[in-house]
């Protein structure tokens, strides 16, 4: 480590390392906090970020004695603050999803088609509660919905389930079928929907 900034090196590498993670994994998170806790920790993260910054530029008062060597901490936040800046960990993270649990999701639409998956909750019959073995593929609860529009079956999966109609995730639209049908996702100004693959839709509404 560098002579007498050891401890703010380190602290720009963990602060930096830190928000990275929680950039990346931050739909992750949320499943396991829920909405309502995520905000509270992105504020967290943006304070530790910024009192890291502050450490890092009171380094630059030893340039006189290790000269460059004195900007190391603050590159590093600045390197961080790039890859947050422009690296699409969303997108990213939802291409990764998509074509990790096609398959379950198939054979979800399949079994859902073939009557062998029904409504199971008794708030909503709409909704079909997944059993343990699906735990991975649908959001905020390991529920799918299933809408019948104009003859045709459509079955989504969460992704992100948040309040009121705040949502994404992915739509399948059997043949002859519209994406725009289900549900409100007629709105195009709240709206985003984007082709995966034959029948697959991503899809979100805020």
């Amino acid at each position: 480590m560098i002579k007498g900034i050891e401890k703010r090196t380190k602290l720009a590498l963990w602060v930096s390392a830190f928000a990275i993670l929680i950039m990346a994994f931050q739909w992750t998170i949320i499943d396991w906090i829920t909405p309502f806790l995520m905000m509270p920790l992105m504020l967290a993260v943006f304070v530790i970020f910024l009192t890291g910054v502050g450490f890092s530029l009171s380094c630059l008062f030893k340039f006189k004695e290790i000269r460059w060597l004195a900007t190391v901490p603050l590159a590093i936040q600045l390197v961080a603050f790039a890859i947050l800046e422009l690296v699409p960990f969303t997108k990213l993270w939802i291409d990764a999803d998509f074509h990790l649990y096609e398959s379950q999701r198939q054979e979800v639409v399949e079994r859902v088609y073939a009557g062998e998956l029904v409504s199971n909750v008794k708030h909503n019959s709409s909704l079909i509660a997944l059993g343990s073995e699906y735990s991975k593929i649908s959001m905020g609860g390991n529920e799918i919905v299933v809408q019948d529009i104009e003859g045709l079956k459509y079955v989504f999966f969460f992704t992100f389930r948040g309040i009121l109609d705040n949502y994404s995730g992915f739509l399948y639209v059997p043949d002859g079928g519209d994406p725009r049908n289900y549900a409100d996702l007629d709105e195009d100004d709240v709206t985003q929907i984007i082709k995966y693959a034959d029948n697959w839709y991503y899809t979100s509404h805020h």
